[in-house]
């Protein structure tokens, strides 16, 4: 008999996302946007979503590729709206930062405290 070959199942690592997150009503959303696009959105120097969201979708859980459930979505938000709802999480969500957005923020603010000081 022949043996199967059994290969390792493809593992997608999310490199360039950022996720915002946003519990409401008992449900949790995200959303996949580009890594610092959500803040220049949000001080409204981006101001064209597509440049800021991956996709204008809402995730159970962007990391295992889940949408949300239209009835999750209805219940939660009372819409289905898919746009409107990314709208809302971009706006009032938890931003997600990447290790390396962390890490730039955490130089950012070093190298502001040491002109303080030095000052």
């Amino acid at each position: 008999p022949l043996m199967s070959l059994k290969q390792p199942q493809g593992q997608k690592l999310l490199t360039n996302v950022s996720v915002v997150k946003l519990k409401k009503n008992g449900g949790k959303f995200e959303i996949a946007a580009y890594p610092n696009m959500v803040m220049a959105w949000r001080n409204g120097v981006e101001k064209d979503v597509s440049e800021v969201l991956q996709i204008d979708r809402v995730y159970k859980d962007v990391e295992k590729g889940e949408y949300a459930k239209t009835k999750d979505l209805e219940k939660a938000f009372g819409t289905h709206d898919q746009e409107a709802i990314c709208l809302e999480i971009l706006r009032t969500g938890e931003l997600q930062l990447s290790e390396k957005e962390r890490s730039a923020q955490q130089e950012a603010l070093m190298k502001e405290i040491c002109t303080i000081i030095a000052e």
